[in-house]
């Protein structure tokens, strides 16, 4: 064993010391410190990648929260607009109140503006095949006429903002002959 130590101490003042940091099972440091800044930029990139997810991903709610901002404003409207249309169905062809229905009409139209310019729109039902993504069957009834399956009549009118149900149609739904 002293041989070693001496020849050891030897390689080291004779500048050889990597020689014997390799003879000895040692890696070299520059080697060591260049895999550790590849695992550093590695990480980096991961965690540069991942912010930018978390960033678009806080961008896309974002965007959907804004778009759907007024959804809860237009669903609490529903109701009045059902008893606009409502109040003039009542009122019917009355002369009496002619002038109240065309008050009546005057707002419900400008209501159904409102809705318009902000992507909110009727669901057609009367007619259409039950859907219940934006149907609600209220009941079914027999009919000779109408094929199974398909609204007979429309209860309470369904709305839809951009593309997203606010309330589904209550129909009632054909269940054959």
């Amino acid at each position: 064993m002293p041989e070693n130590t001496e020849h050891d101490a030897e390689m080291i003042e004779t500048g050889d010391h990597e020689d014997a940091a390799a003879e000895a099972g040692e890696a070299d440091p520059v080697e060591i410190l260049t895999q550790e800044l590849a695992e550093a930029n590695d990480k980096n990139l991961r965690l540069v990648a991942e912010l930018r997810n978390v960033q678009q991903r806080a961008q896309r709610e974002k965007e959907a929260a804004l778009q759907f901002a007024e959804a809860g404003l237009a669903t609490d409207l529903l109701p009045v607009l059902d008893d606009l249309e409502r109040t003039l169905t009542s009122i019917g062809e009355d002369e009496a109140h002619q002038a109240v229905a065309e008050g009546v009409r005057i707002v419900l139209d400008q209501v159904l503006k409102v809705f318009r310019d902000h992507g909110i729109e009727a669901i057609e039902a009367a007619g259409a095949e039950f859907d219940p993504e934006v149907h609600e069957a209220m009941l079914q009834q027999a009919s000779d006429e109408v094929p199974k399956g398909v609204v007979i009549q429309e209860v309470a009118r369904g709305y839809r903002m951009k593309g997203r149900v606010l309330r589904s149609a209550k129909v009632i739904v054909s269940s054959g002959g």
